[in-house]
C-alpha cells in the first residue's frame, strides 16, 4: 500500500466499496479515525483521555498490557500527538521562511529586481536617443542611419550584458529555491507520517481500553447484584409493560397487583384497568399524599442499563417507578432520563461516553 496516499479514497478489496484508506488496513466511509467529528473535534479525544480515570480496578491483562500500563501508554501517546499536531500547524510555512532567510536569497532577489530596473532604464534611454536623432531636421538620411545604428549598437551591448547577469542570478535563485522547497516538503511529510503513526497508535490503545471496558462490564453485571433484586426489577418492568393487556381479561379490583419495594414490603398496588400505580400512605405523609417509594441506589443504574438490552424504553421504566426515589434521595425518573441520554446521545461524544459507561 506504499502507493496509496494517507486519507485518500480507494476501492477497499475487502468490502468492495470506495472508502478512505488510513494505513495498516484501516478503512472508513470518510471520517478521520484520529480526529473527532462534529462539535467533538480534538476535544473529544481529550474527553477520551479524561475518561480513563473512570475505569474500574481489576487485574485485567490485554495483549501484554495491564490496565495501569495501558492507561499510561494512552496518556503518553495522546500528549505526544497533541504536541506533534500543534507543531505541524504552519510548520511548512515557518521552515520555508527560516531556510529562505538563512540562504540569503532575499538579497539575490533584490539584486535581480535592481537589474530588471536597470535593463528597463537602458532600453528607455536607447529609444529616446534614437528618437531625437530621427527628429533632427539638420540630419540627412545617411547621417540619421549612421547615428541611430551606433546608438543601438552601444545600448544593446550594455543591455545584453545586464540581461546575462540578471539571468545568471535568476538561475542561481531558482535552483536554491527549489532545494529549499524540496527540503521543507520532505521534512513536513516526515512529520505528517509521524503524526499519522501516533494517531494509529492512539486508536489501537483506545481499542484495547474498549475491550477491557467490555470485559469489566461483564464482570460487574454478574457480581454486583443479588438475584432477588434482579427478579424484583424484572417483575416490575413486566407488570408495567403487560398490565393493560391483562386488564382486558377482567375488571379492576380483582386483578389489582401488589407493588413491593426491594425488601419485599407491600407499598401499593397496580390497577391493569387504568394503568396506574397507587402507593399506600405512610403515617407521616397521610396528610400530604402518598409516600414516595424508596429504591436502593446501589446497582440501580446497572439494572436500568440491563433493561435497555431487553428492549425497554425510558417511558416504560418511568411508568413503572412513578415518583420513586433512591435511598440517597435521588429521583428515579431523573436517573432513568440520564441513562437514556447516555444510551441515545449521537456523535463521537456519545460514543466516547458509552465507551466508559459499564453496561450501556
Amino acid at each position: 500500500m506504499a502507493d496509496k496516499q494517507y486519507g485518500g479514497w480507494y476501492d477497499n478489496p475487502t468490502t468492495g466499496k470506495n472508502q478512505r484508506w488510513w494505513g495498516e488496513g484501516i478503512w472508513t466511509n470518510g471520517e478521520d479515525p484520529g480526529q473527532g467529528q462534529g462539535q467533538g473535534g480534538q476535544g473529544s479525544v481529550g474527553n477520551l483521555a479524561a475518561g480513563l480515570s473512570n475505569l474500574g480496578g481489576g487485574s485485567m491483562n490485554l495483549m501484554g498490557f495491564d490496565l495501569p500500563t495501558l492507561q499510561t501508554n494512552f496518556q503518553d501517546t495522546y500528549g505526544k500527538l497533541q504536541g506533534a499536531e500543534s507543531e505541524l500547524q504552519g510548520y511548512q510555512t515557518r521552515r520555508y521562511e527560516e531556510e529562505y532567510s538563512k540562504s540569503g536569497l532575499d538579497k539575490v532577489k533584490g539584486e535581480i529586481d535592481a537589474l530588471d530596473t536597470s535593463i528597463a532604464t537602458e532600453k528607455n534611454l536607447r529609444d529616446e536617443s534614437v528618437s531625437k536623432v530621427r527628429k533632427n531636421p539638420g540630419y540627412s538620411a545617411a547621417t540619421i542611419t549612421g547615428e541611430t545604428g551606433e546608438i543601438q549598437r552601444l545600448a544593446n551591448a550594455k543591455i545584453n550584458n545586464l540581461i546575462d547577469e540578471r539571468n545568471t542570478k535568476a538561475g542561481t535563485y531558482n535552483a536554491k529555491l527549489g532545494e529549499i522547497t524540496n527540503k521543507v516538503g520532505m521534512e513536513t511529510k516526515d512529520k505528517e507520517s509521524s503524526v499519522n503513526s501516533m494517531r494509529y497508535n492512539l486508536q489501537f490503545l483506545g481499542g484495547l481500553l474498549q475491550t477491557y471496558q467490555q470485559a469489566r462490564t461483564q464482570e460487574l453485571s454478574a457480581a454486583t447484584e443479588t438475584s432477588r433484586w434482579e427478579k424484583e426489577f424484572e417483575l416490575k418492568l413486566y407488570e408495567a409493560q403487560t398490565g393493560r393487556i391483562n386488564a382486558s381479561k377482567g375488571g379492576s379490583g380483582a386483578n389489582q397487583q401488589q407493588v413491593k419495594d426491594a425488601w419485599g414490603n407491600i407499598v401499593g398496588y397496580f390497577d391493569p384497568a387504568t394503568g396506574k400505580t397507587t402507593y399506600y400512605q405512610s403515617e407521616e405523609g397521610a396528610g400530604t399524599g402518598a409516600a414516595a417509594q424508596t429504591i436502593p441506589s446501589e446497582g440501580l443504574r446497572m439494572k436500568i442499563r440491563d433493561a435497555w438490552k431487553q428492549g425497554y424504553t425510558a417511558d416504560q421504566l418511568k411508568g413503572a417507578y412513578g415518583t420513586a426515589v433512591t435511598d440517597k434521595g435521588e429521583n428515579v425518573s431523573s436517573i432513568i432520563d440520564d441513562e437514556w441520554n447516555t444510551k441515545t446521545q449521537g456523535g463521537i461524544g456519545g460514543f466516547l461516553k458509552r465507551l466508559f459507561t459499564p453496561g450501556v
